[in-house]
């Protein structure tokens, strides 16, 4: 009967809600001290959920929450706390500090000053007070609150750094200076004030005094891993690699199961641009260190900038089978598939980086590169101003918006966004490269020549200037010098398949077949996914008169790179030459989809109208959105003028003839629309000049058609 009654106590103590709830908020304790945030909260939880009015836990458990960066969470319960228990001035100031960043700003200063009235020397308050003015920009009360927060407790660092940040956002440097110091003297065994103040110096570009810093706080603790770090970085900028160097070596003896100590050397490697040395000492570093995720993460990374790949996916691989939703690897996977051209799966990839890092330029520059392939040049060029915008010193996503700019014909917006490289940059090489290309839109060659070869000053075998000065030295009859420049490049880079497919188009413009289909097949030999290639293949079966085996390429091509118009424009051209204008109209519109701002596809698509359709309005309308976009170009306004002669107005059709025929004097085709125009509006003699001008050039396309207007004004 004893041992009954003892169970029958024991159970009536369990069930006791005080006794429950003081277990669970002693336990959260316990967890909270130790840094188990998670646990802490769920036995915090409980306390509240067998008492909802203790307003300890309450407090504790916005605690929790804010050390797991649930911020609205932590707002709920602190309410609660400060409702339960006005006393808690802890939790006053920590609900003032969430309403600032709610910017609840009245809100916050009604708390702040009941805090102050009944304490006035709380120090964390006056602190939080001045953040609050700091968010309204008013800096004189934000400094005066930081001020009087340092002087009731110096040992808070946090304040001094709070207001040093202040002050040089205001311009106020010497004073930031003496606020830095100020702290450092006050803890002198602070590595956080010591680092604020070495911060600052790197900040005003004084490198020597920053050094000066940097050496001072590592003789001040001979085991801190940071200002060794710092000073290694400062060395490098001062142009001491050696020093550099020999310092992130030592850290390892230092700190050696520190991973900021131990991979210090590693990353000094890739900020001097060693690329291979870092590749080395980062495998050895996973070797030593296997469990190191950020070691193998960075290693991954390496491996692709040295276009390692299948060795960096199999790393890659081992990262998202043990997590799926690593950011860091998806952006790696994402960087393995756009190279390996699956646009789709890379979109995927990358679309999940961006949710779990959706302030990584990095993040949104490469979904921006998978969506122009995959045709989305709407999400594309949003991604890319998103990232410029997030980083704006990231030139590369600058560059990428000027591109499509000039592919959808706007080169004033190309040259805009090309100059407004970071200035850190300002010769970048694919600025050059694209502000050339809207230069050549805009007809100005000498300009675009100058800024081609600038850029191949700078990299002698950049494939894509190579390519445009290419295209400018075929129209001026010099494709032969440029044949034996990428001969030579090509004997020096054997196993570039850009040069050998370059060569193969200077082959192609000399009507060299043979070779021209040499260098293609080692092209493809190194690259088989080349999309370009498959175009220039389709050409030279054209050229031999294989149209079945061209349209094949010409589809394989566009299956590579579906967001490529250039090839639907290609096969497009071909079907309507064999008289399958219904094909080719289609496939106009196809690529229309993919790039509805697209000028090229505009003008193609209006002379798919004008010669077999029966929508003139349609064509005009096509026409005038083309020539608008090119405004410099003669044969947009060629079509216009051909479009204008189909819509009977022959006056306006006559000036834009006139103007591709002045720009152009050798367009058989002008000339014949013009005559045609010309005619129409009575002009005997001038009609009869243009028609003839137009029969003078061989294997004139509407050679017959031309010559029968001509015999008509003769009769």
């Amino acid at each position: 009967m004893a041992a009954v009654a003892v169970l029958v106590a024991l159970a009536g103590c369990s069930q006791d809600p005080h006794l429950a709830k003081q277990k669970y908020f002693t336990k959260g304790e316990e967890f909270f001290k130790v840094g188990k945030y998670q646990e802490a909260a769920a036995e915090f939880r409980n306390a509240v959920q067998a008492d909802p009015k203790f307003a300890a836990a309450r407090y504790q458990l916005a605690r929790a929450y804010l050390n797991l960066q649930n911020q609205d969470a932590a707002f709920t319960e602190l309410q609660e706390a400060v409702t339960l228990d006005p006393g808690n001035t802890d939790a006053q100031v920590q609900l003032a500090s969430l309403l600032i960043a709610r910017r609840e700003f009245d809100h916050a200063q009604a708390v702040l000053e009941k805090v102050l009235e009944a304490h006035p020397s709380h120090a964390q308050a006056h602190a939080i007070l001045g953040q609050k003015h700091a968010a309204m920009r008013d800096v004189p009360n934000a400094i005066l609150e930081f001020r009087k927060a340092i002087e009731l407790d110096p040992a808070r660092v946090e304040y001094a750094s709070a207001l040093g940040a202040i002050c040089l956002a205001d311009g106020r440097t010497s004073e930031a200076e003496a606020v830095y110091k100020q702290s450092v003297s006050a803890n002198p065994r602070s590595l956080a004030a010591r680092v604020d103040l070495i911060q600052f110096y790197l900040s005003q570009r004084n490198l020597a005094q920053a050094e000066i810093e940097a050496s001072a706080a590592a003789e001040a603790d001979p085991q801190a891993v940071l200002p060794r770090r710092l000073r290694a970085e400062i060395l490098v900028r001062m142009g001491k690699t050696g020093e550099a160097e020999a310092l992130a070596t030592g850290l390892k003896t230092i700190a050696p199961d520190d991973p900021q100590a131990y991979q210090a050397l590693g990353h000094h490697y890739l900020s001097t641009g060693q690329t291979q040395k870092a590749a080395e000492e980062f495998e050895a570093l996973l070797a030593a260190h296997p469990k190191d995720l950020s070691v193998k993460q960075t290693l991954v990374e390496i491996l692709l900038d040295l276009d390692r790949f299948q060795q960096a996916a199999s790393l890659n691989q081992e990262i998202l089978k043990a997590n799926s939703a690593d950011a860091r690897a998806l952006l790696a996977q994402g960087r393995i598939l756009l190279k390996d051209r699956r646009y789709q799966e890379a979109l995927t990839a990358l679309q999940a980086a961006v949710v779990l890092q959706p302030d990584s330029a990095q993040s949104h520059y490469l979904l921006g590169v998978a969506q122009k392939a995959a045709g989305l040049v709407q999400q594309a060029r949003n991604s890319f101003t998103r990232a410029a915008e997030l980083d704006p010193q990231r030139t590369e996503a600058k560059v990428a918006l000027a591109t499509l700019a000039r592919e959808s014909g706007d080169p004033d917006s190309v040259l805009r966004l090309a100059a407004d490289v970071p200035s850190t940059d300002p010769n970048s090489l694919p600025a050059l490269i694209v502000s050339a290309q809207a230069l050549l839109a805009k007809g100005n060659v000498r300009e675009a020549e100058a800024r081609l070869k600038a850029a191949l000053d700078r990299d002698p075998t950049s494939v894509q200037a190579l390519a445009a000065l290419l295209k400018i030295q075929v129209a001026q009859g010099k494709a032969q010098d440029m044949v034996r420049r990428l001969t030579g490049l090509v004997q020096e880079n054997p196993r570039n398949p850009g040069l050998h497919l370059l060569l193969a188009l200077g082959y192609f413009s000399i009507n060299d077949l043979e070779k021209s289909q040499a260098s293609l097949s080692r092209a493809m030999d190194l690259d088989p996914k080349m999309p370009e290639a498959h175009t220039l293949l389709a050409n030279l079966h054209f050229a031999r008169g294989a149209s079945e085996e061209g349209k094949k390429a010409l589809r394989a091509a566009i299956a590579a790179n579906p967001g490529s118009v250039t090839n639907y424009l290609a096969l497009s051209a071909q079907y309507e030459r064999e008289g399958n204008w219904k094909e080719a109209r289609k496939l106009c519109e196809k690529a229309r989809e993919f790039a509805p701002s697209s000028p090229a596809v505009a003008a193609q698509l209006a002379y798919l109208h004008l010669e077999h359709g029966d929508d003139t309005n349609a064509a005009l309308s096509l026409a005038l959105e083309a020539s608008q976009k090119m405004p410099d170009s003669p044969d947009a306004a060629g079509l216009v003028g051909w479009a204008y002669y189909k819509a009977g107005r022959m006056d306006a059709a006559v000036a834009q003839l006139r103007r591709c025929t002045d720009a152009t004097p050798s367009n058989p085709t002008c000339h014949y629309h013009l005559g045609l125009a010309l005619a129409a509006t009575g002009d005997t003699q001038g009609a009869k000049r243009a028609l003839e001008t137009a029969l003078k050039s061989p294997a004139f396309r509407y050679a017959a058609p031309a010559r029968a207007a001509l015999n008509g004004l003769a009769q």
